[in-house]
């Protein structure tokens, strides 16, 4: 050892490796992650079928929700102080299944999506409330949105982001 330079002498414990802490954990706000849990038990079901209806596989269906659920987890607490946060995970979801479907329709504004609404009550039979409220709509403007559907000028997604702009 070389004079100027001084050495620390205390006896050393073994290494104790600590795992990282969790994405859950390294956020703080433990309400916001018991109710994104929550939301997302309460609503991927539902988020499946949907994209199995608008894809076809069950695989590609399970990994566009995921997609989406990891996209609203990262703006979960942005999402929460929107005024209607089903709505926008509505929108985020069905923005990825347009990206996944490779064939995205434009739509204009915020307008609700006529053919979401046509596919969760005609082709998937959900009842309105059930329908209305995975949508985050309420049942007059899913209504409204499923008459729509009829007219082809309105049968458009009503998302205006990507699913990699979360």
């Amino acid at each position: 050892m070389s004079a100027g330079m001084i050495q620390d002498m205390t006896p050393k414990g073994p290494a104790v490796a600590s795992a990282p802490p969790s994405v859950y954990e390294a956020g703080g706000d433990r309400t916001a992650v018991i109710a994104f849990r929550a939301f997302r038990d309460m609503y991927r079901a539902g988020y499946v079928a949907y994209a199995m209806a608008r894809l076809g596989t069950h695989e590609l269906a399970e990994r566009v929700v995921e997609d989406s659920l990891t996209a609203l987890a990262v703006r979960w607490s942005a999402t929460l102080g929107c005024s209607h946060p089903a709505a926008m995970a509505w929108r985020l979801l069905a923005a990825c299944v347009d990206d996944a479907e490779g064939t995205p329709l434009p739509c204009p504004g915020n307008r609700i999506c006529g053919s979401d609404a046509h596919v969760l009550r005609d082709h998937l039979r959900m009842d309105i409330g059930r329908a209305s409220d995975l949508m985050g709509l309420t049942r007059g403007e899913f209504l409204v949105a499923l008459n729509s559907a009829d007219r082809p000028t309105d049968a458009c997604c009503g998302n205006q982001h990507p699913c990699d702009a979360a």
